[in-house]
């Protein structure tokens, strides 16, 4: 696999947002963050996704002028719309939010609603971290797999997100979607073939598969945990920031209008850092401390993405030629 400068994939995605109408800020964070999910090994949602996030704008299906905006003030809590406009913009400044909102009364919150696709869901939950703060969210989606015990797609796959800071900004960082692979994994792994080390979902004949590109319907993690924690994530983002729930985003023609919330919990105001900073190493370290399976590796949530992206930026972001090729000819 070739491998790219992390900043010259900047710049690239820099020139194309300029070119499609972006300025300023925007420009800065939108090409940022691509490229920061590239970077620390979710492609998927980085390089891979940014050509379709493009044709997204030029298309009219994400609002290129609309941005997130508050509808009401609930004390520690807010509901926003979104307006349709760019998922990582609203994202990024309804988190941003959602700390202000902590530094004020310990913790934040902000749900937002009428969304589109955030990408990669760890983006957020390191805003937070990166702030000192414990950052919680998730989303829903459009059906995507089927709730255990059926065959027919009925839930999102709606990732949830938890991250907790550390001083050396190597965060403990979980993004997991409800199911046991990622749609963009999925998409991955069914291009270049490898299989899953554990299977992913159901064949066309009801059969257990690692094989990605013959899944027909994706696995909810923990069978009947995972279909049941995605059912009450979806109903709880709905609720809470006033927006769709999946069913009713499904009877839509494309993924839009998703249901979206943002938590942040101020550590600052809890204790002493030193002390708490102390307790999350501690556990860390006796997490790693025990005696791993032949040819595996114990580690934390994120402990992988940050040495990918620490090796990226030293050696290049990894890439897909086809990406990369249809990025430089936007």
């Amino acid at each position: 696999m070739k491998t790219i400068p992390y900043e010259e994939m900047f710049s690239q995605f820099h020139r194309v947002l300029t070119a499609t109408g972006f300025d300023g800020d925007d420009t800065d964070t939108l090409a940022r963050v691509f490229a920061d999910n590239s970077r620390d090994g979710v492609p998927s949602h980085g390089l891979n996704r940014f050509p379709g996030f493009i044709r997204d704008v030029q298309s009219g299906r994400v609002d290129l002028a609309a941005r997130a905006a508050p509808v009401a003030a609930l004390g520690a809590m807010e509901q926003w719309d979104g307006h349709r406009g760019p998922g990582v913009l609203n994202g990024m400044a309804s988190m941003g939010r959602a700390i202000e909102l902590a530094r004020q009364y310990t913790v934040g919150a902000v749900a937002l609603r009428n969304t589109s696709h955030w990408m990669r869901a760890g983006a957020y939950g390191m805003l937070a971290a990166d702030a000192g703060c414990i950052g919680i969210c998730w989303t829903n989606t459009s059906r995507l797999m089927p709730p255990y015990g059926g065959l027919d797609k009925r839930l999102g796959n709606n990732p949830l997100v938890m991250a907790i800071p550390r001083p050396d900004g190597d965060h403990v960082l979980l993004d997991m979607a409800m199911t046991q692979f990622s749609g963009g994994r999925m998409g991955i792994h069914a291009r270049t073939g490898e299989p899953f080390p554990v299977p992913g979902g159901y064949d066309r004949d009801g059969q257990l598969t690692t094989d990605a590109g013959a899944i027909e319907r994706a696995l909810p993690i923990g069978h009947w945990k995972g279909s049941g924690l995605a059912l009450c994530l979806d109903l709880v983002a709905a609720l809470l920031s006033g927006g769709q729930t999946t069913t009713q985003i499904s009877r839509q023609d494309n993924e839009a209008g998703v249901s979206q919330v943002y938590l942040a919990f101020d550590l600052s105001r809890l204790g002493e850092a030193e002390s708490i900073a102390a307790s999350v190493q501690d556990t860390l370290t006796e997490l790693a401390s025990g005696e791993a399976l032949p040819g595996e590796q114990v580690t934390w949530p994120g402990q992988r993405s940050a040495g990918k992206g620490r090796a990226a930026l030293r050696d290049g972001v990894p890439v897909e030629w086809e990406f990369w090729g249809e990025v430089l000819a936007l």
